[in-house]
């Protein structure tokens, strides 16, 4: 079983201008984060339209990915649900297709208490012999997970035993649950990453269209550089700060940049979406041209 850790970009889905699944900018994805030294991808987080996709569709881009991926790297693989058996299904889908571990967020359609919540990540747990990573983002999912219920669940069912915590600052929270068994895994845009490097996580999951970047900080702040590491994360802090603005926005960015670097063909979201304005878009082009990375150079929106 493979270790899961370090950089670990959540994919955006790509889509054609008519809304249809764009496959042909699946294996061009895949290849920007392994290429660029990625040490694993996720599949179906929040920054992957997830809730606009169906279920065939889902299975479709799943089998491009761990196709594409070709057991290079870790494939992570959301496989949350509002119905517990029905996330149970899903994951043992995942596992059998080649998924490498799990993330899910609790349900949130009917917002369950802690024996809900325990009950829903023990059937998924048990049903699996991969990994299981809870995403613990409240502001998103409207349910709390405090410490001692993560710790029930992690020793009732040891492979639910990574946590992605997204509601800053982690420090705290990460060291109980670092005591108790935990893999800490840091999200939330990257906006807080040196402060989440310093307390000890075992990985993060950035956006996927400048993984290279997020490698780079991740491999000064391990080789004892934390100096440079800092100097690059302040330099491209405006623009994290900037595509935090909302989940559509954080996406819409992804997938821009994406295209102009020619790995995905349109910079299409799916409805309902709330495109970014003309003058935003301006002020996000200053910030690219501010930034002056060889990534980014002559990158315009």
């Amino acid at each position: 079983m493979r270790e899961i850790g370090g950089v670990l970009p959540v994919l955006t889905v790509p889509f054609n201008s008519d809304g249809s699944i764009d496959l042909d900018s699946i294996p061009r994805l895949i290849e920007h984060c392994i290429t660029n030294k990625a040490d694993g991808v996720v599949i179906f987080g929040l920054a992957s339209e997830l809730y606009k996709l169906n279920d065939s569709e889902r299975l479709v881009i799943l089998k491009k990915v761990i196709a594409s991926v070709n057991s290079r790297v870790p494939v992570i693989v959301g496989t949350e649900h509002s119905g517990t058996q029905a996330a149970v299904a899903r994951s043992v889908e995942a596992e059998k297709l080649g998924a490498s571990a799990l993330m899910l967020y609790p349900p949130t359609f009917v917002k369950p208490d802690e024996a809900n919540v325990f009950s829903y990540f023990k059937a998924v747990g048990s049903a699996v012999s991969i990994p299981v990573i809870i995403q613990d983002a409240p502001a998103w999912t409207g349910v709390p997970l405090p410490v001692s219920l993560l710790s029930r669940i992690i020793k009732s069912q040891p492979n639910v035993n990574h946590i992605k915590l997204e509601s800053p600052p982690i420090g705290d929270k990460a060291k109980l649950l670092r005591a108790v068994g935990f893999q800490i895994i840091s999200g939330f845009g990257g906006i807080h990453l040196m402060e989440e490097l310093t307390s000890g996580i075992d990985g993060l999951m950035p956006g996927c269209s400048l993984p290279g970047l997020f490698v780079e900080i991740h491999s000064l702040f391990q080789a004892g550089e934390v100096r440079n590491a800092r100097t690059l994360y302040e330099l491209i802090l405006p623009l994290l700060t900037f595509q935090l603005t909302s989940l559509d926005t954080f996406i819409e960015i992804q997938k821009l940049l994406l295209k102009q670097i020619k790995i995905f063909s349109t910079a299409y979201c799916r409805e309902p979406h709330t495109p970014i304005s003309a003058d935003r878009i301006a002020y996000l082009n200053l910030l690219l041209s501010e930034i002056g990375l060889k990534e980014l150079e002559g990158v315009k929106i």
